[in-house]
């Protein structure tokens, strides 16, 4: 258990599974990895108010999980790119 500040490789050492879990809860790519930033962000900042009490680990989930739930009730979710594909027969324009 880390004790005091935490470090920059100790936030990086979790930015891969920190995105994967993003991905599930939030199910975009492109949103969970800016949610994995704010993540990093937010812990880089109060990192020095870490008391070391939980694993990093354990404190980094528990900033992801209310950055994407945040992000969820939020409504500002972005539009996921749509491939629309060729046009049905019939619905050529006139």
């Amino acid at each position: 258990m880390t004790t005091g500040a935490v470090t920059v490789e100790d936030l990086e050492n979790h930015r891969r599974e920190l995105s994967g879990y993003c991905h599930r809860v939030l199910g975009s790519a492109s949103e969970a990895e800016d949610a994995v930033q704010e993540t990093m962000l937010r812990a880089w900042r109060a990192s020095g108010r870490f008391e070391g009490r939980s694993s990093v680990r354990t404190w980094l989930y528990r900033i992801a999980t209310n950055i994407c739930l945040d992000e969820q009730r939020s409504g500002r979710r972005r539009a996921h790119p749509v491939d629309p594909g060729p046009a049905p027969p019939g619905d050529e324009p006139r």
